[in-house]
């Protein structure tokens, strides 16, 4: 059953019994599908500019601290011959590694809204089955 109001996003209807004082039963029925797929996208593209800061900032912090030059010694050793032109920021490099992150970050921007999308339309065929999912709400302001 959909909402008489296009903008409204949740549809909800009163629960027959009485909820009490300050209570309000209410069933959630059907979830616009539009709305959910505008959130999805935004949530995942905001954790997409987190996650490459957060390699950015890593790469950054384990080229100071040493570790890449650390793991080429590393190399060099367990090789033990002409490892001198060995360098791990070749394979893993500043460039790469984000140009990486921003691949892996933009499909899980399009899989997470297109999952999130699918999960609102299976949620609304189960309500229509099932009834939906049954909320209490409490007014407890003193």
């Amino acid at each position: 059953m959909k909402s008489e109001s296009s903008t409204s996003a949740v549809q909800v209807e009163p629960d027959a019994e009485p909820a009490g004082p300050g209570r309000a039963s209410l069933r959630l029925r059907y979830i616009e599908p539009w709305s959910v797929t505008r959130l999805a996208f935004v949530v995942s593209v905001a954790l997409m500019i987190v996650g490459v800061v957060a390699v950015s900032v890593f790469w950054v912090v384990l080229q100071v601290t040493g570790v890449w030059s650390a793991l080429n010694d590393s190399v060099a050793n367990i090789l033990s011959d002409d490892a001198g032109g060995f360098d791990i920021t070749e394979y893993f490099g500043f460039g790469r590694l984000i140009g990486l992150t921003l691949v892996l970050s933009a499909l899980n921007v399009v899989f997470m809204t297109a999952l999130a999308t699918i999960a609102a339309h299976l949620y609304n065929l189960a309500a229509q089955i099932l009834g939906g999912i049954k909320l209490t709400f409490a007014d407890e302001r003193r």
